[in-house]
């Protein structure tokens, strides 16, 4: 009865300073005397030069891109709204607030590790007496052994009532949250939180920004790359090595882009939107491919295709990273085909070596092998059938 009377009164106090808070006068006094002023004086001078530093870094990047990029790219690439630059910029901003936090967090579980030993599993203090304080645990556990005995000692409805209230309070708890939840969709719907919500969201520490923009200097990089090796290749000498660009990076941040622009949506809607990206990296390496045959023209084509991917993903059109035109009859690439066909061929090795231990004849483990693969390879992509080329290198590795 006790602790229930200081949980009501620790819950009135703090409704009565959150109502306090609350009172226009003490909020606009609280804005004026303090908010303002070390906006105004600290956190906006703040911002003004981690700005000044990030347009500085951006500027060696932007620069080459601005060197090479319009020889090859200007009348190529399908019109936007230019926005590539100014996501190099953001990411400078965030990486001032984010990569010194990175570094931190790094250290300290690093520290932890280190020191795992003594953290976890160190010599018990001589002066705390082993065994004789209180086991949580223990404790728990005899209160769960206990339930049975408690209930057969019930002498009537009153004792019931007692032992239950407490599972009774939190269904009532249980009960009043759905009010809840509908209260704080309501306010948090209404248009100031909405613009909070986003302007917190915008101005957090940088790992939003540093985060989201990174895909796009990964291309900006890759296409700057691209441009400087066609040029190298058109002014250079017959005989002179032929230029070869890897996409690995990018391909990388292409996979991820979906999530990292726009977050988790709904299963329908993630899985047309991977169909395109597979197409959209399928495009990427038919060009890569055509590197040994026609240099320049490879080089160009993948100058415009990482340009376009690059703006469509600042626009936020992860769905339409490249035009139908443009993607043509490429194949589409299996996200992480080498750690499936890992992952396969490990299940099939479990599950062919537990079929043997369980005493399967081996004319019958001959012939459950290819339904084995088949159905380990469709488990592992999502009910796509492999292709025949696949279930080859699966079986005999190249």
């Amino acid at each position: 009865m006790k602790s229930l009377l200081v949980l009501i009164v620790g819950l009135a106090v703090v409704f009565a300073l959150a109502t306090l808070f609350s009172y226009v006068p003490l909020r606009t006094w609280w804005r004026l005397r303090f908010a303002e002023p070390f906006d105004r004086r600290v956190v906006q001078e703040i911002k003004r030069r981690r700005a000044v530093l990030a347009d500085r870094h951006a500027e060696v990047l932007l620069a080459e891109a601005r060197d090479v990029l319009p020889d090859v790219a200007v009348g190529q690439v399908p019109p936007g709204h230019g926005l590539p630059p100014v996501w190099v910029v953001r990411w400078w901003y965030a990486a001032q607030i984010a990569l010194p936090v990175y570094l931190a967090s790094l250290a300290g579980f690093a520290l932890v590790v280190w020191n795992a030993g003594a953290i976890f599993f160190g010599k018990p203090r001589v002066d705390r007496p082993v065994g004789n304080g209180p086991n949580p645990w223990r404790d728990m556990a005899d209160r769960v052994l206990a339930i049975p005995g408690a209930v057969r000692d019930w002498e009537g409805p009153a004792e019931a009532f007692q032992a239950v209230r407490g599972i009774l309070v939190f269904l009532v708890l249980l009960l009043a949250l759905p009010l809840v939840f509908r209260v704080s969709a309501a306010l948090s719907h209404s248009p100031e939180r909405r613009r909070q919500r986003e302007l917190a969201e915008r101005q957090a520490w940088g790992g939003g920004d540093f985060l989201r923009c990174w895909p796009a200097v990964v291309l900006v990089v890759a296409a700057v790359r691209c441009a400087q090796m066609q040029r190298r290749w058109r002014t250079g000498r017959p005989g002179d090595d032929v230029p070869r660009v890897s996409l690995k990076a990018a391909e990388r941040v292409i996979w991820g882009a979906p999530q990292a622009r726009r977050g988790d949506v709904r299963k329908h809607h993630e899985r047309v939107v991977s169909e395109h990206t597979a197409r959209v990296v399928g495009a990427l390496r038919r060009a890569e491919a055509r590197q040994d045959t026609d240099p320049e023209q490879a080089l160009r084509e993948l100058t415009v295709l990482l340009v376009t991917i690059a703006e469509r993903y600042a626009e936020g059109r992860v769905g339409q990273l490249l035009d139908e035109d443009q993607i043509g009859d490429a194949e589409p690439v299996l996200p992480r085909e080498r750690l499936r066909l890992a992952v396969v061929g490990l299940l099939v090795v479990t599950l062919m070596a537990g079929a043997s231990l369980a005493g399967v004849p081996e004319a019958a483990l001959v012939a459950l092998l290819p339904v084995v693969v088949i159905g380990a390879a469709i488990a592992v992509n999502r009910g796509k059938v492999p292709t025949p080329g696949q279930l080859t290198d699966l079986i005999i590795p190249r």
